[in-house]
């Protein structure tokens, strides 16, 4: 296995379980319901809508990255606002992660290995860097999800 298809496979993991840390993303979503999604159990934190809008945001930007593309992103595209008609919609949300993370990873695994290590065009920083760099922001993401969910049942009601 090579360094694209070993981040890939991290990657996997975090999203869909095996991994030390905890609680995969899909476990944690497992059963959350749009209500849930858009409560606020920390005054002045991010739901846990929005924090999946933004994960999935950023899983999608870093595959267009890899794939050549220089998406800009402004502060609404960042943290988008949760538009969640109905229980269908929240469940649309995020199965809409898994298949931008499955794109993601798809993107990842094909990637050669020998570029790891180059600059980013215009940056400071390697591609191997950016690929890391969003691995642990997923993790930070999905230990945030956890613990407003946590919150949640311990918030009086």
């Amino acid at each position: 296995m090579n360094e694209s298809e070993r981040l890939a496979k991290e990657l996997e993991k975090a999203l869909n379980g095996g991994a030390w840390h905890g609680p995969s993303w899909r476990e944690l979503l497992e059963g959350v319901t749009r209500e849930e999604a858009l409560e606020r159990p920390v005054a002045g934190a991010h739901n846990i809508a929005e924090i999946v809008l933004h994960a999935t945001t950023w899983q999608d930007v870093v595959r267009r990255r890899l794939q050549g593309d220089s998406p800009e992103v402004s502060d609404v595209e960042d943290w988008p606002r949760p538009a969640l008609e109905g229980e269908s919609a929240w469940q649309a949300t995020v199965e809409r992660l898994f298949v931008t993370a499955r794109s993601l990873r798809e993107t990842l695994a094909r990637f050669p290995v020998e570029r790891m290590q180059e600059r980013r065009p215009g940056m400071d920083q390697t591609w191997y860097a950016m690929l890391i760099g969003e691995l642990q922001h997923m993790l930070y993401h999905a230990g945030q999800v956890s613990l407003l969910k946590k919150a949640a049942v311990a918030a009086p009601k």
